[in-house]
């Protein structure tokens, strides 16, 4: 009895962070009836598989999606089909990955409370708690990697061989089903695994035995690729860039520097712990400290005479949430989205983000002080260890990452795995170095990005309910709505309801098909009125009217009541004007 206390006891702090997604969708209150970023082409994949039991891609998805496409069709059948059930799905998972997530930092050696606060930092940032609400594969894929991780820690920390052996087989072969949602993810067989297999040399049958198993693993990753190549409508990405020239390399740097910067913005709950120590600085973490400000400021002197400042401001790789930022939906109506982040505000968070990078480097190379009541349990990994686990895997990720980077197609969402092993490092790397337990800071730093990204996921979706409301009121007055210019959403889903795909040049178009011709454009329109990526994908919208966040774009007011949403950051009350669409079509060939 007390032993099971003990355990129920120790699984708390896991519980809690598991129910932390949730307690965030009870406040944020995030549904729509309509699609999100990308999520509109997995959803009605999962429509069609829940109806038909078939697998049908619809020239978008370049993600695989395998299993989670079950698992959403699963709460279709469940609940019938709306967003918000398919949407459920995610939720389930991410609860299941902050769970998961504070167990993994556990067996890495990391402390019970360092490692919640650590997975609150992660569950409650701006980047994955919007995530968490939508059908997007990227809370899929980092929950794979994730137990993937977990797996191989199991593994080397076994007391027997035969349990070795069974945590590297469930690692590669559920890292093999697993990465069919999200292909990256595959690099816990290909990778992970080997380099656990790699820490277990010495035994001869488990080096043998696992080695094969993960060859079972890797034989799923081909047959599964091989697969996706051959579906209709399906888009396969080769992981090499189509030109590696100077220009390639200067722009995929240019964008993994944001990245990374990102990355070091979303950290700064535990990066501000390394702020403490820098009140006893010894002239070396002196030293390294102002040979990481200095340039900055410098450089943002530059930026700022050149008025090019705002190009290196936080969070970098654009607003969180809104506009180019963590959902990346850059296509939703005309016009520009009101600002969330002012200025002032994004200049406190990069001297916070280049003062609290500056902190953690003088402490990682100066003579900082060193805890000396750290309790180290018997099975805690070494720091080489952990290494030969961890960093080749980075490599290869930020190898792939660099790839698409090469031609400017990357998102902050995509440093998500990175900035889980990232929150590992640090936070075992403060408890062992500097102190047993995280600063109050670092909890306060977590309750601050928390609290914002639920205002912000809670904004976001009360923007995409007043988009949806605007464009009911123009199917109210019998406008269909192939004649309605709205989110790129919207206007995708319309395009599947009456063709069933996109029409994008990428797609694997099967034999026999026709593929409409994009519409004809002439040179001079509007201002405001055309995005060039709309017209090349959507062949069915033919529109009279559109959405607009300005009044006095395209044709002016058409008439219709502007339709306001109400937000908790500024600007509060945002209205949403319907304005004319100009009549520039040409018949369709």
């Amino acid at each position: 009895m007390l032993n099971l206390r003990a355990a129920l006891k120790t699984q708390l702090p896991a519980v809690f962070c598991a129910l932390t997604p949730a307690f965030c969708a009870l406040v944020a209150r995030p549904f729509a009836e309509t699609g999100i970023c990308d999520d509109w082409s997995y959803i009605k994949t999962t429509q069609i598989l829940a109806a038909t039991g078939h697998i049908a891609y619809n020239g978008w998805a370049t993600a695989m999606l395998g299993w989670q496409l079950f698992l959403g069709a699963f709460f279709v059948k469940l609940f019938g089909f709306s967003f918000t059930a398919v949407r459920l799905s995610t939720l389930i998972v991410a609860m299941t990955t902050g769970y998961l997530l504070q167990r993994t930092f556990v067996r890495a050696g990391v402390s019970e409370g360092n490692a919640t606060l650590a997975t609150l930092a992660f569950i409650l940032s701006p980047l994955f708690v919007p995530l968490a609400f939508t059908f997007m594969s990227d809370v899929f894929g980092v929950f794979t990697i994730v137990l993937c991780l977990y797996m191989c820690l199991r593994a080397i920390q076994a007391s027997t061989q035969r349990s070795m052996i069974a945590w590297i087989g469930l690692a590669a072969i559920l890292n093999g089903i697993g990465g069919t949602t999200r292909q990256i993810a595959w690099l816990g067989v290909l990778v992970m695994v080997p380099c656990t297999l790699w820490l277990l040399r010495r035994k001869p049958g488990v080096l043998l035995i696992g080695g094969i198993l993960n060859a079972a693993g890797i034989a799923i990753v081909f047959l599964s690729m091989h697969w996706f190549s051959q579906q209709p409508w399906s888009i396969s990405e080769s992981p090499i860039p189509p030109v590696i020239d100077l220009n390639a390399v200067e722009t995929a740097s240019r964008w993994l520097l944001r990245l990374g910067a990102s990355l070091l913005l979303l950290l700064l709950p535990l990066l501000v712990a390394f702020v403490a120590p820098l009140l006893h600085a010894n002239r070396r973490m002196a030293a390294v400290f102002a040979a990481v400000t200095l340039p900055c400021a410098l450089f943002g002197a530059l930026e700022h005479r050149r008025h090019a400042l705002g190009n290196w401001l936080a969070p970098f790789c654009g607003d969180w949430v809104t506009d180019y930022g963590t959902l990346g939906h850059n296509f939703s109506i005309l016009g520009t989205h009101p600002m969330v982040l002012p200025q002032s505000l994004c200049l406190l968070l990069t001297a916070a983000t280049v003062i609290c990078l500056a902190s953690f480097l003088a402490v990682l190379f100066g003579s900082a002080p060193r805890s000396s009541s750290t309790a180290h349990k018997a099975n805690d990994h070494s720091w080489r260890e952990l290494g030969i686990l961890l960093v080749p895997f980075s490599l290869a990720y930020m190898a792939l990452l660099a790839s698409r980077a090469s031609v400017g197609l990357i998102f902050d969402r995509y440093g998500l795995p990175i900035m889980v092993l990232s929150l590992l490092v640090l936070t075992r790397y403060y408890q062992e170095k500097v102190r047993p337990r995280l600063p109050v800071s670092t909890f306060a730093m977590i309750v601050v990005f928390g609290a914002f990204a639920i205002a912000d996921t809670h904004d976001l979706f009360s923007m995409y309910r007043g988009f949806l409301a605007a464009t009911q009121e123009i199917r109210a007055s019998g406008v269909p709505d192939t004649a309605i210019r709205g989110t790129w959403e919207s206007n995708a889903w319309t395009q599947l309801e009456k063709v069933g795909y996109i029409d994008d040049p990428r797609a694997r178009v099967p034999p026999g098909a026709s593929v409409a011709h994009p519409a004809v454009v002439p040179a001079v329109l509007p201002p405001g009125c055309l995005s060039p990526f709309f017209w090349d994908n959507l062949s069915v919208i033919h529109p009279v009217y559109a959405l607009s966040f300005n009044p006095s774009l395209c044709e002016g007011l058409a008439g219709f009541s502007p339709v306001t949403y109400r937000t908790w950051l500024p600007p509060h009350v945002t209205p949403i004007y319907i304005v004319k669409y100009p009549a520039i079509f040409s018949d369709r060939h």
